[in-house]
This record gives C-alpha cells, sequence and structure tokens, in this order.
C-alpha cells in the first residue's frame, strides 16, 4: 500500500517532466525556422508571381506570354511551405533556407490535364535544380541553379 502511494506521485511528476521537455524543443524548431525568411536582410515570404523560367536563351518560358491575363505564382511561408500555382495546376512542398542557399522538398502537384501546361512543366524540371536566392529592391527574386537555368520572381502588391 505504502509503495502504491509513493508510486503514483513519481509517476506523475515523471509525466509532467516529460511533456515540459517536448515543448520546449517544439518552441525551439518554430524558432529556427522563423530565422531562416531572410536573404540579404530581404523576407522571401508572401506571394510572388512567376516571371520568367529560364533553362538557356532558347529554351524558357514567361507564363505572361503562355497565358495572357494569368498571373501563376509561388506562396513562401513562415512555417517552410510553399505552395505554386499555374494556370490550371497546384503544387506544394518545403523549402529549406540557409543564408542564400534554398532547396525544394516534398513537392506534390494536382494532376489536371490543361490545354497549356507549358509553364507547370517548366517549374517541376527547375524546382529541383534551383540553389542560390537573390532578392533586389525587396521585390524581385532570382533562384539561381550551379548551371544556367533560374528563375525570376517577382513580389505581389495585392495578394489573390
Amino acid at each position: 500500500m505504502k509503495v502504491k502511494n509513493f508510486l503514483f506521485p513519481v509517476i506523475a511528476l515523471l509525466a509532467v517532466a516529460c511533456s515540459g521537455n517536448k515543448n520546449q524543443s517544439q518552441k525551439e524548431v518554430k524558432t529556427d525556422v522563423a530565422t531562416e525568411v531572410t536573404v540579404n536582410n530581404a523576407d522571401i515570404l508572401g506571394q510572388w508571381y512567376i516571371e520568367n523560367i529560364f533553362f538557356s536563351d532558347s529554351d524558357f518560358v514567361r507564363p505572361t506570354e503562355e497565358i495572357p491575363g494569368s498571373r501563376m505564382y509561388v506562396i513562401f511561408e513562415p512555417d517552410s511551405s510553399y505552395s505554386v500555382m499555374t494556370n490550371c495546376n497546384h503544387g506544394a512542398g518545403h523549402y529549406k533556407l540557409s543564408g542564400n542557399a534554398i532547396s525544394f522538398e516534398d513537392a506534390a502537384w494536382t494532376e489536371l490535364a490543361c490545354d497549356n501546361m507549358k509553364t507547370e512543366e517548366a517549374i517541376r524540371k527547375i524546382l529541383p535544380l534551383l540553389g542560390t536566392v537573390e532578392i533586389e529592391n525587396d521585390s524581385v527574386m532570382r533562384i539561381n541553379s550551379d548551371a544556367e537555368p533560374y528563375l525570376i520572381l517577382l513580389k505581389a502588391k495585392e495578394i489573390k
């Protein structure tokens, strides 16, 4: 009987102690993620219009030329997730940012058949190649690969 009365408070204290450590480590992770959203003091968070997907001088896609009047975009979230909206399909995944180095991971896409999928095919092809970010005037983002391909994004003034 005495062991039973002693054991219950010890187990309760251990449970409280363990749950406190779990919450603390989650807060630390959230803090780390929140600090990695700037490149050269420019914030990457928010909506960015896809301006140009460039593979070479003869192989590039400008979404506004492909589908006039449509605005295709990428949204970077504070939780290190991103989403891409093309004229037809939607993609999403996670990005890692460290200094000016960026990587895109875990991409998943809807797969509707569309009349013009040139932009979507180019985005799917270029995202895994990209590795460094440059931001100019807080409004133009260039994401480069190790070779020639790069992506140009323009900061959205209004969110759609």
